[in-house]
């Protein structure tokens, strides 16, 4: 499926630095790519004269988004992949996108930028770190923006934390840039993650905020004993999880002697499979070779549309201290999405058991 997936969106307020982007299934020598940004309205990147930015062949391309004005205030941008013999409307503080530009795009993507949040690179892509003075969820906790809470260290690697900051927990979470598409979202994860303190919950997602009806299109791998110190201490779950077949508990083992872990989840028209892998491995793997695997295909499987992201957080039960009040910290190595709209034709053995509620 054609896609759009932006890997560095320029920090609101910063002048100079372009939009990248790369686009996904599409030929680069027919496409090329529409940018516009709001600033009180929607403003053409780079500039009237050039509307438009060409794709290099590898499918990446970058764009100016700031050339004038108060151009670094922009607080949304989209982009759009359109054909090379389509011309895309000239805007000057238009109050809405054309229905046009919709319709001759092959793909587009839209991303919102909040003066008040940090963001962050990893795994090529860039994240919001979520931040709130006041309890909120999930939780409800306190989340932090610190750089000492939430940090990518010198190989690469980001750090979540639980910690403790005057007398209250506060709890980390980020937000990928990239929208929400069908595919596979792949976690790979360092150290004793199926040793966490019983109050804290390890959450690897997607979540779209303007899809209530759809249950947010939450698809959760969630590592957690969830208050129980006897309790199974992983699930994965398709929201919403009291729904009877909707989630999976189960326990999870890593070796003492390489606590390397890969999780992840395929989402495809009416179907997600998960799986937990020991090491850093490709995903997915025969079901005999992963530390689990299961399957989903009930009523519950929620559409995709291109909006929403991909979240990691780290957690507090709600919102309580870990048990034995210490700081809790995650290490995640990697996150890599690899788009798609049907499952690939592996063998049954991948995907079991199969679920129907």
């Amino acid at each position: 499926m054609p896609g759009l997936v932006f890997t560095h969106v320029p920090a609101y307020g910063v002048w100079g630095e372009p939009l990248k982007e790369r686009v996904e299934c599409l030929d680069p020598g027919t496409h090329r790519v529409a940018v516009y940004i709001w600033v009180g309205g929607w403003w053409t990147k780079p500039t009237f004269a050039n509307p438009t930015v060409p794709i290099a062949a590898d499918g990446t391309w970058s764009s100016a988004i700031t050339t004038g004005g108060d151009d670094e205030l922009a607080t949304r941008i989209a982009a759009f992949a359109i054909p090379t013999t389509y011309t895309p409307p000239l805007l000057g503080g238009s109050a809405t996108l054309p229905q046009e530009l919709y319709d001759a795009a092959a793909a587009h993507a839209l991303v919102t930028r909040d003066a008040s949040l940090r963001r962050i690179s990893f795994s090529g892509y860039t994240w919001q770190v979520k931040e709130s003075d006041a309890p909120v969820g999930p939780g409800p906790n306190r989340f932090s923006g610190r750089e000492e809470d939430v940090f990518v260290d010198a190989d690469g690697y980001l750090h979540l934390r639980i910690a403790r900051h005057g007398d209250a927990w506060w709890s980390s979470e980020v937000i990928c840039d990239a929208p929400l598409h069908h595919g596979r979202y792949v976690f790979t994860l360092r150290g004793a993650v199926d040793d966490l303190d019983p109050n804290a919950v390890l959450g690897l997602f997607t979540w779209d905020t303007d899809a209530p009806e759809h249950t947010y299109r939450e698809i959760d791998i969630e590592l957690s004993r969830w208050g129980e110190a006897d309790a199974p201490n992983a699930q994965y779950v398709v929201q919403p999880w009291d729904t009877p077949g909707n989630r999976h508990r189960f326990d999870l083992s890593l070796s003492p002697t390489s606590r390397t872990s890969t999780h992840g989840f395929g989402w495809y028209p009416g179907i997600v499979y998960y799986q937990s892998l020991a090491g850093a491995a490709p995903f997915p793997q025969p079901a005999a070779r992963a530390l689990h695997a299961w399957e989903y295909a009930g009523v519950g499987v929620p559409p995709a549309n291109g909006s929403g992201n991909a979240r990691i957080n780290l957690w507090l039960l709600d919102g309580q201290a870990p048990l034995d009040g210490r700081p809790v910290e995650v290490v995640v190595e990697s996150f890599r999405f690899i788009p798609g709209t049907s499952r690939d034709p592996e063998p049954a053995a991948f995907f079991l058991p199969l679920v129907m509620p």
